[in-house]
């Protein structure tokens, strides 16, 4: 299987926290869309090591349930939890088959996650959980019309990626159901986060990275990441916001 540049990042635990395009901004941005406010009861599914979570519990007043399918991101987001003394429930959980009953959240959200899943069971799923008159929210990346089909192939075989055009995003939230659906384009962040990302992990990571492909992939792992790194960085990928409301 090929390196995830994203899971390299994420797992060598270089001091990055965020991962996602727009920091804690987007998240604040997608809090209001969904009208997130004071006892909000939220579900954020793919909650990583809990940066949003702490974020919206203290900017928002909500409470929030995380989940991630990671033992490790549960272990660093509950570590967090008691260090600084804010509730929030971190669970091991799958997006596919989230362990709730239905109708349980006022909000779910998922930020930069859902393109690595069976798109259309998670959206379902949170549909399922989310209570009638609330929202669902994402904000991912999504594909430019100018995207090769090869390039998107490729994306796939190496970060596990799949994400749609905006547009195809926004029929996705249609088909689960959602109405009132909206789709913005926050493109502007990518460029952004790119250069964020890269001054945060700093040369020392870099070289962590590049030694621990070569070690366990050799020229061809390297090969990859660099091709990964190539399409991140091209004009054929795209970051929005997604939301919609359940009837």
């Amino acid at each position: 299987m090929s390196p995830s540049l994203e899971h390299l990042i994420e797992n060598e635990d270089l001091g990055i926290e965020i991962l996602h395009p727009g920091g804690l901004e987007i998240t604040g941005e997608l809090a209001e869309l969904c009208h997130i406010g004071k006892n909000t009861k939220v579900l954020d599914i793919a909650s990583g090591t809990g940066e949003s979570a702490f974020y919206l519990v203290q900017n928002f007043g909500c409470h929030v349930t995380g989940i991630d399918i990671s033992d490790s991101m549960i272990k660093r987001a509950r570590k967090k939890a008691i260090d600084t003394g804010i509730i929030i429930k971190f669970k091991k959980g799958d997006a596919h088959d989230l362990a709730f009953d239905d109708n349980t959240f006022d909000v779910v959200i998922s930020e930069c996650a859902v393109s690595f899943l069976n798109k259309e069971q998670a959206i379902g799923e949170m549909v399922r959980v989310v209570k009638p008159g609330g929202s669902v929210g994402i904000h991912d990346i999504y594909w430019k019309e100018s995207a090769s089909e090869h390039m998107k192939s490729r994306f796939a075989e190496i970060e596990r990626e799949r994400p749609e055009t905006l547009e195809g995003w926004g029929d996705l939230f249609k088909r689960a159901g959602l109405v009132d659906v909206i789709m913005l384009d926050r493109l502007s962040l990518v460029q952004r986060w790119r250069e964020e990302i890269k001054k945060r992990i700093g040369f020392t990571g870099q070289l962590k990275i590049f030694f621990k492909v070569f070690r366990d992939r050799g020229l061809s792992g390297l090969k990859n990441v660099r091709e990964s790194m190539e399409i991140f960085q091209s004009q054929h990928l795209g970051y929005g916001i997604i939301i919609g409301k359940k009837p």
